[in-house]
């Protein structure tokens, strides 16, 4: 099995996906508020926030421990999209890299996970695709209606 994989996973909402993009783009530091079970902390450490470039660390909840990420932030408005480029954390441990997509379209969001792994001993992140699928799930609640 070779070292390089690619997760998608699309779900459809009962609200807008562009709400989500947006919340992502330009809130993400209420996402704790929202799913405090799964983020416990947002910061940005350079840049600002909606602007390519910029970056940002998550402190989540996997697997039943607090974890941390930090990333840099690749926003496209026309296509409604936002890529997280690791480069530091936890997932930095397991994957050589790895780059997450959020994709909104009419009432969809599509994760996009690119990775490739350290060596073939490392679990594909099937773990971590359903931990966002859940954190989306958890900010559907809160912007349905909206």
């Amino acid at each position: 099995m070779g070292l390089k994989g690619r997760l998608i996973s699309q779900i459809e909402m009962k609200c807008s996906g562009h709400l989500l993009y947006e919340h992502f783009k330009s809130n993400p530091h209420k996402t704790s508020v929202m799913s405090p079970d799964k983020i416990t902390n947002f910061t940005i450490h350079e840049g600002q926030l909606g602007k390519a470039n910029s970056v940002v660390s998550w402190n989540f909840i996997l697997g039943g421990k607090e974890r941390h990420v930090k990333q840099v932030l690749h926003i496209d408005d026309e296509k409604k999209s936002i890529t997280f480029n690791f480069n530091e954390g936890y997932m930095n441990e397991l994957y050589k890299s790895m780059a997450l997509t959020l994709t909104a379209e009419e009432n969809f969001i599509t994760w996009t996970l690119v990775y490739e792994k350290l060596n073939e001993n490392t679990p594909e992140p099937l773990n971590f695709m359903e931990f966002l699928i859940g954190l989306i799930k958890d900010l559907e609640t809160h912007h349905v209606g909206k």
